[in-house]
């Protein structure tokens, strides 16, 4: 028996549409046991057991098969407990750690005969991005770019004295649905203001010098479309700036929003929360810091 660690994520952080990604440490686990017969799967989050999915539908699994028919193996019998701390459907890479975790669970039973490249390359095309994938992989602060069906990514170290501020509403947004919303043609100095900004985002980030951050992360293009799915946005953004935060995003594509902090966290965190609550919306507080080593196998 062995245990697959995978962190959950944010992506974008402002203007990185589809490329800056932060791991957190929030974690998906899943347990997997091999034993002779039909698989099955038991599905906890945070410690409390729902009913049992249906095995073909779930992205662990789903991921497992991928990686088995890759290497032209059978499955074996499994047993899979998959315990998630990772809200879904929230912004927060719960999909991403899941098919990250179920591809790393295969490869781990067919002692590890894919290179970490295929299983990045598997999981993107099946998440149908790389902004959540790479950092469950790598941990820390990442940036991918796809090219020529090749997914490429450097990680970060994430400065070690932010904070990090996630404030979940009560409100379930997919990526199918958030994606509606995006643009079909985008105006070329908005283009222009977001590829300024995700770049000084990245140096200030790396250099540590967060005098910017607000700025940085104010995403001309994405979240004022995506913002009409969330009562309360605007206020959220303005109350968490107002009380100390330093630069506050939408977390992928919603409904999470974090914000990034050197202090005042905890003010920042009230803050946030009051603010969706004046718009009736409640919500949980989580304060974090990254995770800098992303998915890993314990046994």
């Amino acid at each position: 028996m062995f245990t697959i660690k995978v962190p959950a994520t944010s992506a974008n952080l402002g203007p990185g549409f589809d490329t800056l990604g932060l791991a957190l440490q929030l974690y998906l686990e899943v347990k997997v046991k091999m034993f002779p017969g039909s698989s099955r799967i038991s599905f906890f989050v945070d410690g409390e057991e729902y009913q049992e999915e249906i095995l073909g539908h779930n992205l662990v699994y789903q991921a497992m098969k991928k990686v088995f028919a890759e290497a032209a193996a059978e499955a074996p019998g499994l047993e899979l407990t998959i315990d998630s701390s990772i809200p879904a459907g929230k912004g927060l890479g719960s999909s991403a750690a899941a098919i990250v975790a179920g591809l790393y669970a295969a490869n781990e039973i067919l002692e590890k005969e894919f290179a970490q490249e295929d299983l990045i390359k598997w999981a993107v095309e099946m998440e149908g991005h790389a902004d959540n994938v790479v950092p469950a992989v790598a941990g820390g602060l990442t940036t991918a770019m796809l090219y020529n069906e090749n997914v490429y990514y450097q990680q970060f170290p994430f400065p070690e004295e932010l904070k990090l501020v996630v404030a979940v509403p009560d409100i379930q947004i997919s990526t199918d649905e958030s994606r509606q919303l995006l643009p079909k043609k985008i105006d070329f100095m908005d283009m222009v203001n977001n590829l300024q900004r995700a770049s000084y985002l990245l140096a200030s980030l790396i250099k540590r010098d967060f005098r910017h951050l607000s700025a940085a992360m104010d995403d001309a293009i994405f979240q004022p479309r995506r913002k009409q799915l969330i009562p309360g946005f605007d206020q959220v953004f303005s109350h968490a700036l107002e009380s100390g935060a330093l630069g506050v995003a939408l977390s992928g594509s919603g409904s999470s929003i974090i914000a990034f902090c050197q202090q005042e966290e905890r003010r920042v965190a009230e803050a946030m929360q009051a603010a969706f609550a004046a718009s009736g919306v409640q919500s949980q507080l989580m304060i974090l810091t990254t995770d800098p080593d992303g998915v890993k196998v314990l046994k």
